[in-house]
């Protein structure tokens, strides 16, 4: 899907650690709504550990766009490009894909971010209990039992929490 003229949601690729300066300099600048999933980490330095909030998908951030507003944001200091496909442009990111990264980044669960395409593709589930009632996935094959992954088609990326099996639905079917 490319662009047009109804605001969508766009992956931008950010220069390495500028992801929150992108995402304030988008909003406050152009006035646009951006979402930069965090999520908070212990980091160790010689002297001490802190617990520090760190982007869940390095160099992105995320902005609801249209095609006039394109060349605004590539001007952005720290902005380095968008998430492209050959054949269609501009890859757009579906609301509830967006709804979904919030669910997780918000969740006191630990998420962790691996690429797509290192994940064994298993059964597509639905988790029908809980805090993430209705979230749709895909159980990792060579993982402890009750890994869920949340597949963020457009990124090439998933965000993977544990969770009960039982709690887990299998569906022939994804549904938005």
């Amino acid at each position: 899907m490319s662009l047009s003229n109804t605001p969508q949601w766009v992956a931008v690729y950010t220069a390495s650690r500028a992801e929150k300066a992108v995402t304030e300099r988008i909003s406050q600048d152009l006035h646009l709504e951006t979402y930069l999933p965090l999520h908070r980490v212990l980091r160790k330095w010689s002297d001490r550990m802190k617990s520090v909030e760190v982007p869940l998908l390095p160099s992105y951030t995320f902005v609801k766009m249209t095609e006039r507003d394109l060349y605004y944001v590539y001007d952005v200091q720290g902005v380095t490009g968008f998430v492209r496909f050959p054949s269609t442009g501009i890859a757009t990111i579906p609301q509830f894909e967006i709804d979904a990264m919030r669910r997780l980044a918000e969740a006191d669960k630990e998420v962790y971010v691996h690429n797509t395409s290192q994940l064994r593709k298993g059964a597509s589930v639905r988790i029908v209990a809980g805090h993430f009632e209705g979230l749709q996935g895909s159980i990792i094959k060579d993982c402890k039992d009750g890994n869920f992954a949340v597949q963020i088609s457009q990124l090439n990326v998933s965000l993977v929490m544990t969770i009960e099996s039982d709690v887990l639905e299998v569906v022939t079917e994804q549904t938005e």
